[in-house]
Order: C-alpha cells, then sequence, then structure tokens
C-alpha cells in the first residue's frame, strides 16, 4: 500500500520546485504571460473584425440587390465595383461579380462582362452561382463574336453540371454555335448526347433525334459536292 504520507512530501517537493523556478525567471515568466494575453486579444480582435466585415457586406449586398431591382444597371456597376474593392476577401465577391457581369451585359458592355464572369466561374462546380456566371462568360464571349471561347464555357457547363436542364441548355447552344460556323459532325454528336440524357417520354428527344439526322445528312451532302468537284477537276486537268 502506498504510502499517504510519501506522495503528500512530493507534491510539497514539486510546488516548492515551481515556486522556486518562478522566483529565479519571475521576468520571463511575466513576459510569457503579457504575450499570451496579447495573442489571445489579437486573436479575438480578428475574429471580431471579420465577423464586422462580413455584416458589412451582407447589408451592403442586400442594398445592391434592392438597387437591382428598382433601378438600371448603370446606376449599380461602379458601386458593384466599388464593393469588389472593399469585400473582395468575403463570401458576396462572387455574387457580386455574378451581378456586376450580368448588369454590364444588360448595359451592352460585354467586352467588360467577361473578367469578372470567368473570375466568378473558376471554381465551377454544381451551386447556382456557379453555373451563373458559366452561363454569363458564354454569353459575353458571344456577344462580342469569340465563337470558339462559348463553345467551350458552354461544353465546360455540360461536362461538370449533373443538372439536367442546366446541361441541355448549355449542350443545346454550343451545338446551336457549332452549327452556325458550320461544323455539323461536331453539332450532330451533340445532339446525339443531348438525346441519350433526355427521357424517352420527353417531347424535347425526338427533335435531338431530328437535328442531328439533319445535321449528318447535311454533312454527308456536303462532303460528296466536295468529292463531285474534286473528281470534276481531276477529270478535267486530265
Amino acid at each position: 500500500m502506498a504510502d499517504p504520507h510519501a506522495s503528500e512530501d512530493r507534491f510539497v517537493a514539486l510546488v516548492l520546485q515551481i515556486v522556486t523556478w518562478a522566483q529565479r525567471n519571475t521576468r520571463g515568466l511575466v513576459l510569457g504571460i503579457g504575450a499570451a494575453a496579447i495573442l489571445v486579444f489579437a486573436v479575438k480582435y480578428y475574429v471580431d473584425f471579420k465577423q464586422r466585415v462580413h455584416v458589412a457586406a451582407a447589408t451592403e449586398m442586400l442594398n445592391l440587390r434592392y438597387q437591382l431591382q428598382t433601378g438600371t444597371p448603370d446606376q449599380v456597376i461602379e458601386q458593384l465595383r466599388a464593393y469588389l474593392l472593399q469585400f473582395s476577401g468575403t463570401s458576396y465577391a462572387r455574387e457580386a461579380r455574378v451581378l456586376l457581369a450580368h448588369s454590364l451585359l444588360l448595359s451592352n458592355r460585354a467586352a467588360e462582362a467577361i473578367e469578372p464572369a470567368r473570375q466568378a466561374m473558376d471554381d465551377l462546380g454544381d451551386d447556382v452561382l456557379s453555373l451563373r456566371a458559366a452561363f454569363l462568360a458564354a454569353a459575353a464571349y458571344e456577344e462580342v463574336g469569340d465563337t470558339t471561347a462559348a463553345i467551350d464555357v458552354y461544353r465546360e457547363i455540360g461536362r461538370r453540371t449533373d443538372f439536367r436542364v442546366q446541361k441541355s441548355r448549355a449542350l443545346e447552344a454550343a451545338a446551336r454555335l457549332l452549327s452556325a460556323r458550320g461544323d455539323a459532325a461536331a453539332a450532330a454528336a451533340i445532339y446525339d448526347e443531348l438525346a441519350e440524357i433526355t427521357p424517352e417520354a420527353a417531347p424535347a428527344r425526338p427533335y435531338y433525334e431530328m437535328r442531328a439526322a439533319e445535321l449528318r445528312a447535311k454533312e454527308a451532302a456536303i462532303l460528296a459536292t466536295q468529292e463531285l468537284g474534286t473528281g470534276e477537276s481531276g477529270t478535267e486537268g486530265g
């Protein structure tokens, strides 16, 4: 059985050692306590500051949303730019970029809308904000005549989103642009993909199948004409 007096003696000896150490290191101990207090204060101040910034960003965002609903896009564009300078590190920054891109597009300033839209869609995922940013970026590219970039964005949306409506909308836009620039084969392939992801009972499915068939027939006619022209040129040359 352990001797209680021996345990008590060890405890007393330990306390005396701590007291002796504290007496010898009083200055270091005071400095250490002071540094710890400053650190705690700094952390608390930073947390409070971040919370104040977050609240201010949320309040200003509510004001901007209201102005977009009641005013004109031109009136809010510069306010959104100022907002991004002040609150770029907050969770509301992406929404501000989306609103800025949307406002610029409505104001016929598509070239300026590309940068905020691209920044907002950098982390493109399934969330509504990312998808909206991506569609805005694609629309801006279309407006400035950069068809290749627009097709790339629409295809990226089609690859990465799991929402069938948004996927179909993006792929339809990509097929439309490909068809318009004469790439019937690539457009037909996208319409095939659209038919595959569309339920059999949906009215859109036969439409997609019809468009794919039309584009393939068009491509075949173009190839036949080219081959005929090549053959005739060869005959004349002979």
